[in-house]
């Protein structure tokens, strides 16, 4: 039943969208960041979580690549994502659907309030260093001078009181390890400069220390993702606490999540 109920679902998809796309210059012209892609790939392999998955869907939006119906209210995801979008996600970052394919079921979807999207701006976490899924230069790195990286904050949500930043790779070969940890982060503070000096609480990493230590894998491409949290308080938490100690502190304060990742080998 499930693969007839894509299969009939698909064929929807052709008929509904094929309105959406009437202009046929529009589809051929779209352009998705392969960081989009890679994104879909690890939501369907169960890596990141619904929430990262759906801000990709978000900026497809934002920039005019994916088009709302009219008809949709926004509003945030209100249940579980189907299985069957996941398959979709994995066989698009896998090349077997095409771009213009993916975007016309997302479409869909979103007009059947199968999902619910966000139009509004989502928080975005970027640097002039690296672009999102991009190469880390050795300069911020065990490497090189292993300062941090310059970081911008855009589209704080409403009701932020502070930020918190963790710095984490899931790829190391003892699991994931912590490279950065900072908390109560003033909502005015929206840029980071290149090693800047820290006058928030920092945590403890998985050098021993606090403070921002670089990536530093002992072989192969590491993944590094640079997670900001909008949080709706300040947080109660001593100095060199751990990333669990931080994790448990937001707990239900967490407004919104930003993820920036960069990858890096030696």
């Amino acid at each position: 039943m499930e693969s007839r109920r894509i299969f009939v679902l698909l064929i929807v998809f052709t008929t509904f969208t094929g309105l959406l796309f009437s202009n046929k210059s529009l589809a051929e012209e779209l352009q998705i960041p392969i960081w989009i892609k890679n994104n879909a790939k690890w939501w369907s392999e169960g890596q990141i979580g619904d929430n990262d998955f759906v801000k990709g869907i978000q900026y497809l939006i934002q920039v005019g690549i994916m088009k709302i119906p009219q008809t949709q209210s926004g509003g945030g995801s209100s249940q579980q994502i189907p299985i069957w979008i996941k398959n979709n996600a994995g066989w698009w970052a896998n090349g077997t659907i095409s771009d213009n394919d993916f975007v016309k079921g997302i479409q869909y979807l979103i007009q059947e309030n199968i999902i619910k999207i966000k139009a509004e701006q989502v928080m975005v976490l970027s640097s002039s260093a690296f672009e999102n899924n991009g190469i880390i230069p050795s300069e911020y790195t065990c490497d090189g001078s292993n300062v941090s990286p310059p970081l911008t904050i855009t589209n704080v949500p409403k009701n932020t009181q502070s930020f918190a930043l963790i710095v984490d790779d899931p790829d190391a070969p003892r699991g994931t390890v912590t490279h950065w940890t900072v908390w109560n982060i003033p909502i005015q503070k929206s840029q980071f400069t290149k090693g800047e000096k820290i006058d928030f609480p920092q945590g403890i990493t998985v050098f021993g220390t606090t403070g921002y230590g670089g990536p530093c894998p002992p072989s192969g491409t590491h993944r590094y993702f640079f997670k900001l949290y909008s949080l709706d308080s300040m947080l109660e938490l001593d100095n060199g606490s751990t990333k669990e100690n931080l994790l448990q502190a937001m707990n239900g304060h967490i407004l919104e999540q930003a993820t920036l990742i960069g990858k890096y080998s030696r």
